[in-house]
């Protein structure tokens, strides 16, 4: 039996992932508040609708991918939101990063309405987004995993099964976590780099036949190569913060907090000015 999904945000990862769901012939019903991004896999061939509940209406089981807690709370709970149109039996797959907690609990109020909850976790080791490529980690009721199991393969080029609800979204914490401290450090080092007057290119050339390899500095690599260009934005002293803040980065130190984990780096790196390593590579970056 084929499911029919929804899919709730189709922005730069959701679109290549609703996208990967419509090439594997699975049926597609879609919203977003971004009319243009509706429109746009609309011609992909999902069915386009007008609130999060009418997605959840039409569909067996939906996808959310916004971007905090706090948007994914709207979602569910707020007017015309997927828990208005969920039915027993309905699957919410809960995609955006927003920590263990929330799955959990939505899992648990979803058990006394007999609606189902799984969490998902989403990377990939590619440095572009292309359909059907992504690493993803998900958990929460086998049954529930076996039963949306086509819909992971559509959009995953490898699939964990991450165990407990929750689970999937800890992994893609832990896996944050290195890749935003590891970028801090990449800053740190280009920036001495430049100025000493080295360059950009050859140094991370270098990084990438060398020890300091990473995927991060081979992103970046990939990124020049390709001759295309990152527009990053300017920072004048009255726009700078005071560090830069990634809610993954705060949401995995909460983790660490919460099992009594000590994170001494990664609380040393949240708490650099980052501002001072980003200016002096910022015009390179944008070809300027």
């Amino acid at each position: 039996m084929t499911l029919n999904v929804g899919f709730i945000g189709v922005g730069n990862i959701g679109m290549v992932m609703a996208k990967s769901i419509l090439k594997a012939g699975i049926p597609l019903a879609a919203y977003d508040i971004n009319e243009q991004a509706v429109a746009e896999i609309e011609a992909a061939g999902a069915r386009a609708m007008k609130s999060c509940r009418e997605v959840m209406e039409a569909s067996d089981a939906v996808i959310t991918m916004v971007r905090d807690t706090a948007q994914t709370e709207k979602v569910v709970f707020g007017e015309n939101g997927l828990w208005e149109g969920a039915k027993e039996g309905s699957i919410i797959i809960l995609a955006s990063t927003i920590g263990p907690d929330y799955p959990r609990e939505l899992h648990r109020k979803g058990k006394e309405k007999g609606i189902r909850v799984l969490d998902m976790g989403v990377t990939k080791n590619i440095y572009t987004n292309e359909i059907g490529q992504f690493t993803l980690m998900v958990s929460g009721d086998d049954d529930v995993i076996d039963k949306c199991w086509p819909v992971f393969t559509a959009m995953g080029r490898i699939v964990f099964r991450a165990g407990k609800i929750g689970y999937a979204q800890a992994y893609k914490l832990i896996n944050n976590m290195m890749a935003f401290n590891l970028g801090s450090v990449l800053h740190e080092c280009l920036n001495v780099g430049l100025k000493a007057g080295l360059d950009m290119k050859m140094m991370l050339d270098i990084m990438h036949e060398g020890t300091g390899a990473s995927w991060m500095a081979n992103s970046m690599r990939n990124l020049i190569a390709s001759g295309r260009r990152r527009r990053l934005p300017k920072m004048d002293d009255t726009r700078k913060p005071a560090r830069f803040i990634n809610k993954d980065q705060v949401l995995a130190l909460e983790l660490a907090e919460k099992v009594g984990a000590k994170v001494p780096l990664a609380k040393l790196i949240e708490q650099l000015d980052e501002a001072e390593t980003y200016d002096s590579f910022i015009s390179f970056m944008s070809g300027e």
